[in-house]
């Protein structure tokens, strides 16, 4: 080819086509944006466990943990609901539905963070203070509505101003904070400490409004003068799904830490805490893909534009493959010395922590058929896999967890997870008609 890069003729012609074809510049956007929240998110980590003490570390993760796990449930399934009601709307233009999608989604957030915060508050008040009850929830309520406000501007504006934004407002003032404790010798506190988490929250929350408010005034300039058109039934059953199927996302990602507090002790759940967050830190940069690919899925899907979808899908299979890859040979090569930095006890949950990353892997490796099942309108299906592996790793948590202690707890995660991106896998390739994970690489008599 005539008009290639110099770089591309440096290169074996098959290596080179391939990255011609990736949409090099929005991607290495995506794994930019995802490598500056794995390094806010392990410096946030390492800061607090070297700021409190063991135990008081252990109850941050556990009520860190739960609140994270029901922020999402307090979203009520919007952040999913406002995507894909977005990219349908948007494409007809329809200001009416687009101004009553807008109202069902603010009530439906604010319906579930009253719900959800107030229960949360009764169960953290039961087991730690008041003020740090209240701080926690202040960080589940701002985290509820930003999570939904981020999937519409990341969707619109991008990931730098979604995802990237709120990277760092929202994670630099708890880093700053515990910054200056370590730095002062000023004792930290958990009720200081999720303070600031809700600080930088509320901080990226008005970012991320203003933003999203900027695109819906250019692309519906009439919005204030329509008149709303609301279909509130099938909202609400759609929500519900989506509900459902994040809660039940959220339940598998956080839940364990709770388990093992209730099996064991603070400082346990808290070295079992360090261990899930590196195992997902890995993960996260197969999964930088994903945020690509949420992105771009739902416009390819409903203009049917199957060409452009499934070189879309080669190109996130490919790379999914490479950061899993290269994921794993970072863990076993720097893992021990990564749990040893952040606290030197934690060192002896390097096997458990390799354990783990097979599951997370395999979970990245399938991510895509999640997000393409719940984006092409089959969340029901979605939801019904997801409700039955969540409850089969939580009875192995407690019954392995018990038995075996973490290594037991870890052995059944990466088993569940495994056996749930295989069944994701194809369900999704079954029910859309092609197969949107990294599997659909393999040579098409192995499917």
């Amino acid at each position: 080819m005539l008009d290639e890069p110099r770089w591309a003729r440096a290169l074996p012609p098959s290596v080179a086509r391939l990255l011609l074809r990736l949409d090099l510049a929005s991607m290495a956007s995506s794994v930019g944006i995802k490598v500056v929240m794995v390094i806010f998110n392990f410096a946030l980590i390492t800061l607090a466990a070297r700021a409190l003490d063991a135990d008081g570390f252990g109850h941050y993760s556990i009520l860190y943990s739960a609140a994270s796990l029901l922020y999402i449930a307090a979203a009520g399934g919007q952040e999913l609901f406002i995507l894909r009601s977005w990219s349908e709307i948007s494409a007809n233009r329809d200001a009416a539905r687009l101004k009553g999608a807008l109202r069902f989604t603010g009530t439906t957030a604010l319906i579930g963070t009253i719900t959800v915060g107030s229960g949360f508050l009764l169960w953290a008040q039961s087991r730690v203070p008041t003020p740090e009850a209240f701080a926690a929830l202040a960080y589940l309520v701002l985290a509820a509505w930003l999570q939904i406000t981020i999937h519409l501007v990341r969707s619109e504006l991008g990931v730098a101003r979604g995802d990237g934004l709120n990277a760092v407002i929202s994670g630099m003032v708890p880093i700053l904070y515990l910054m200056i404790c370590l730095s002062t010798g000023i004792d930290a506190t958990i009720t200081y400490l999720f303070l600031a988490l809700a600080l930088g929250n509320a901080l990226s929350l008005a970012v991320q409004l203003w933003l999203a408010a900027q695109r819906i005034a250019l692309q519906f300039p009439n919005l204030g003068q329509v008149r709303p058109i609301s279909e509130t039934k099938d909202w609400f059953l759609r929500s519900a799904k989506f509900w459902m199927s994040s809660t039940l996302e959220a339940v598998n990602q956080y839940i364990d830490v709770i388990v093992i507090a209730y099996l064991m002790d603070p400082a346990t759940a808290g070295a079992y805490f360090v261990t899930v967050r590196l195992a997902n830190l890995f993960a996260a940069a197969a999964d930088a893909i994903n945020l690509y690919t949420t992105r771009h899925l739902p416009g390819l899907l409903y203009r049917d534009d199957r060409e452009a979808l499934s070189r879309m899908l080669d190109n996130v299979a490919w790379l999914t493959l490479a950061f899993v890859f290269a994921g794993m040979v970072a863990i076993i090569l720097g893992g021990y010395f990564v749990l040893m930095l952040i606290n030197p006890a934690y060192a002896a949950y390097f096997p458990e922590l390799l354990v783990l990353c097979i599951g997370t892997a395999a979970l990245a490796a399938g991510r895509s058929s999640a997000i393409t099942l719940m984006l092409a309108g089959h969340e029901g299906r979605y939801l019904r896999i997801t409700a039955i592996f969540v409850p089969l790793r939580i009875v192995g948590l407690l019954f392995f967890g018990s038995a075996f202690g973490v290594m037991g707890a870890v052995a059944v995660s990466a088993v569940c997870f495994l056996a749930q991106s295989l069944v994701l896998r194809r369900s999704a390739a079954a029910l859309v008609g092609f197969d949107p994970s990294v599997f659909r690489l393999l040579p098409q008599r192995l499917h």
